[in-house]
């Protein structure tokens, strides 16, 4: 039987994460004891080498099945997930693992790198804590991943990126009371690139700080411009769970409102449920800080996470948007109808503002009025658009 080569790439999840908060000497210790574990499991004949920050590679010779390549696989990710004894404190831990094959799906060293490298990345998507094999649909995952990304760092390098406004309503009165902004993301031949593709790519390569600054800063201009002209519309700006992340956030909100000389009021900043519950204490000094600008601060998509009354209690909150999957269906299904009606209830309780996203229909409209919610957004009344076609719906 021919034999193979196998490549495994091992990456340690949430490295970055544990070298920050830990510190980088807990974080030396913690590669020093993965290197220690992954040599005790390896036979003289493999080759392990560490190949950056937190990444191991595996080379194993005469594969003769790949039976033999799924136990070496599972035995490194069961053998890292047992306690790593630190300085008298146990560490969890896990491991994402790519492998490619040679020749199978690799002809030379570079492309076993490169493919071992996106079955990683598969692992990661998949949930982590796992390993996958590459195979030609990766490789066209892989491919479309570079070339968004090389989109995107152009978008962003020669401020290219596209901000949409979707107008917010009074839903009693039909009157514009603001905008919620969103981010668009254009290809070579000017088509938009679905935020699906491109926010978690952001997220995961580190380019959603200066995604999100380019977003924030245009929509603090655009909010600007809007009440120089006698138009007192306030923009929502949806912030990502990585973006509080950085110490410095605060300081950029408050800088970016200095510069474009807007009124606090008239910014709102989203958040979803899942950013709020990463570090407790973080999020909500984080939130004090960012709501003393007199800026408002919003729960995105509410009722799809934790949604914990706690923290409406503990974190400045000032607006709950309901999520669309409830909107959509409350029409045809009592049990969302129910959820859209327990959170409005809440809100008015806790004297919160209720915004309905996703109103569609003319019977949407009736029932939130009917229900006590007082502003939407939606296709019913406009989808997102260009400053330019705002300004135009404005005058």
């Amino acid at each position: 039987m021919k034999k193979s080569v196998a490549l495994m790439l091992i990456d340690i999840d949430h490295f970055k994460y544990l070298n920050d908060t830990l510190g980088h000497h807990k974080g030396d210790l913690i590669i020093k004891h993965v290197a220690n574990r992954l040599e005790s499991l390896l036979d003289l004949n493999t080759t392990l080498a560490r190949i950056g920050g937190d990444e191991f590679v595996v080379l194993i010779p005469d594969v003769k099945s790949t039976s033999n390549v799924d136990s070496i696989a599972l035995e490194i990710i069961n053998t890292m997930a047992m306690p790593f004894r630190i300085d008298c404190q146990d560490y969890n831990l896990s491991v994402s693992v790519g492998v490619s094959m040679n020749p199978n799906d690799s002809s030379t060293a570079e492309e076993l790198m490169t493919h071992a490298d996106a079955a990683m990345y598969r692992a990661k998507e998949q949930g982590r804590n796992r390993f996958c094999y590459y195979s030609d649909d990766l490789e066209h995952q892989f491919k479309q991943r570079q070339s968004i990304e090389k989109l995107l760092r152009n978008a962003i390098e020669h401020e290219e990126i596209d901000v949409y406004y979707q107008p917010k309503l009074a839903l009693a009165s039909g009157e514009i009371v603001g905008v919620e902004a969103l981010v668009r993301l254009r290809d070579e031949n000017n088509n938009l690139v679905s935020p699906l593709d491109f926010i978690p790519l952001a997220e995961e390569t580190g380019l959603i700080h200066a995604l999100g600054l380019s977003v924030l800063k245009q929509s603090c201009a655009a909010a600007k411009d809007w009440a120089d002209k006698g138009y007192k519309i306030k923009v929502a700006v949806n912030i990502a769970a990585k973006q509080f992340t950085d110490k410095n956030f605060c300081n950029t909100v408050a800088q970016t409102l200095q510069e474009t000389g807007l009124p606090s009021e008239l910014l709102e900043l989203e958040v979803t449920e899942s950013a709020l519950m990463h570090d407790f204490e973080e999020i909500k000094s984080m939130l004090n800080n960012l709501a003393s600008l007199g800026l408002a601060i919003a729960i995105d998509d509410f009722g799809t996470g934790y949604s914990s009354l706690s923290y409406l209690k503990l974190f400045p909150v000032d607006v709950l948007k309901i999520d669309q999957s409830f909107i959509r269906d409350m029409l045809t299904d009592t049990q969302s109808m129910d959820i859209v009606r327990t959170i409005t209830s809440l809100a008015h309780t806790l004297n919160l503002q209720i915004v309905a996203e996703g109103i569609e229909e003319k019977a949407h409209l009736e029932s939130l009025i009917e229900l006590g919610c007082e502003l939407g957004q939606g296709y019913y009344f406009y989808k997102p658009m260009p400053k330019e076609a705002f300004d135009a719906l404005l005058n």
